[in-house]
C-alpha cells in the first residue's frame, strides 16, 4: 500500500514504524479494512480495501495508555467500520485461536468462564481458561486463510464490525455483561516436538462479481497519514471492541491433523489493542487512515465479491449464541 506524507520529516519515522502485517508464532496476520455487508442475507466474501496500519505499543510509550502492554500492539479504527484477518503460509502448520474481547471467535465463549451470563454459567472464581478443545474451537492455518467474523452454527459467519467500549454492542458487551477487555487476542500452537505434519490445501477463490482486481487480500485504497508532533503523556483512549455484523458464507476448516498433534501450552499469545480514529492521533501523533468506502460505493466502483472452491472442505460447528446478538448500528444492546 502506499502512504502519503504530508510532513517529510515524519515519513520515515512513520513508514518505519508502521506494520501492514504482524508476525505471531512464525504466523504471518494482517487486519484488513473492508465494507460492512448487508444483513438478513447471505453474502460473499468482499474483499479487502488494504490493510490497518498496526503499530507496536512499545515504539509510543509516551503516547501510549499505561494498561497496555508494552509487548502488544494497536491499530485505529472508525465506529462501526469492518474487518477481516488473513493468515499466511507459516513453515510449519500452526493451530490458532482468535479472540476479540475474551471471547472465542468460533465458539462465543469468554476465556473466562465465570463470565458466560448468556449460558447461565457464572462461576464465583475468575480465571483465564485458553486451551485447544473439542469441539474444534480454534482454526489451523493452513488450510483456513481468512476469517471474516464470528462463527454461527449454521454455515456462515457474522461480519467483524467496530463498536466502542460502553456502547453496549460489542459481542463481549453482550455476551458477558461487561466491556473491559475489548481488542483481538491471537494464541498461537505449534506442533509436538516430532510431528511432521503435512501442509494442508488451501482452497483456490474466485471472482461472483465486480470487476478482478487483485485476489483476496489486495489493496484496493490509498490511505494518508498528516505528520505532526507525537503525544507527550498517556491518557485513557476511547478503546473499541468487535460487534457483530452481516452474514457471510465462510466455513471453518476441520483440523486435518487432529487435536493430539498440537502441543498443550501455547507458543504465543498476542493482543492487538482497537483504538478509536479520533484517538490514535493522541497515541501517535498523526491523524487516522480515512474510512473505507460504503457498501454503496463498493457497489458502484464494481469492486469484487469472492467466493471459494472448497466444496471438499466440511465446516466447524460454530455457536448459536452469535445469532441471538444485536447487530452494531441498531441501537444500544440490552
Amino acid at each position: 500500500m502506499v502512504f502519503q506524507i504530508r510532513n517529510p520529516q515524519g515519513e520515515n519515522l512513520i513508514q518505519k514504524l508502521m506494520h501492514n502485517r504482524i508476525d505471531v508464532g512464525g504466523l504471518s496476520i494482517g487486519f484488513q479494512r473492508t465494507t460492512r455487508v448487508p444483513e438478513g442475507q447471505i453474502n460473499d466474501l468482499p474483499a479487502g480495501l488494504g490493510y490497518f496500519p498496526v503499530f507496536k505499543v512499545g515504539d509510543f510509550k509516551s503516547g501510549a495508555p499505561g494498561n497496555w502492554r508494552e509487548e502488544g500492539y494497536f491499530m485505529p479504527m472508525y465506529r462501526q467500520e469492518a474487518m477481516w484477518i488473513s493468515f499466511g503460509h507459516p513453515d510449519v502448520p500452526k493451530a490458532l485461536i482468535v479472540g476479540a474481547g475474551n471471547i472465542n471467535a468460533v465458539t462465543g465463549k469468554p476465556f473466562d468462564p465465570s463470565k458466560e451470563k448468556l449460558a447461565g454459567k457464572r462461576r464465583k472464581k475468575s480465571e483465564l481458561e485458553i486451551k485447544l478443545e473439542t469441539p474444534q474451537n480454534y482454526m489451523v492455518v493452513p488450510p483456513q486463510p481468512w476469517l471474516d467474523g464470528w462463527k454461527a452454527e449454521d454455515g456462515k459467519i457474522y461480519q467483524f464490525v467496530a463498536a466502542e467500549l460502553g456502547s453496549g454492542e460489542t459481542v463481549e458487551g453482550q455476551i458477558t455483561g461487561e466491556e473491559t477487555a475489548g481488542g483481538i487476542q491471537l494464541i498461537v500452537y505449534d506442533p509436538k516436538d516430532g510431528q511432521n505434519l503435512i501442509h494442508a490445501t488451501r482452497p483456490h477463490e474466485y471472482v461472483t462479481g465486480g470487476f478482478y482486481s487483485g485476489l483476496k487480500g489486495g489493496n484496493l485504497m490509498m490511505c494518508s497519514f498528516s505528520a505532526e508532533t507525537p503525544a507527550t503523556k498517556s491518557f485513557m483512549a476511547r478503546s473499541m471492541g468487535l460487534g457483530r455484523g452481516g452474514e457471510i458464507s465462510q466455513k471453518i476448516y476441520p483440523d486435518p491433523h487432529g487435536i493430539e498433534v498440537w502441543k498443550k501450552s501455547p507458543t504465543v499469545v498476542d493482543i492487538v489493542y482497537l483504538v478509536s480514529s479520533e484517538d490514535f492521533k493522541q497515541v501517535t501523533g498523526y491523524e487516522a487512515p480515512p474510512t473505507p468506502v460504503s457498501y454503496q460505493e463498493y457497489q458502484k466502483q464494481g469492486l469484487p465479491w469472492f467466493d471459494l472452491h472448497d466444496q471438499k472442505y466440511k465446516d466447524t460447528k460454530g455457536s448459536g449464541i452469535f445469532e441471538k446478538l444485536k447487530p452494531v448500528g441498531e441501537g444500544k444492546a440490552k
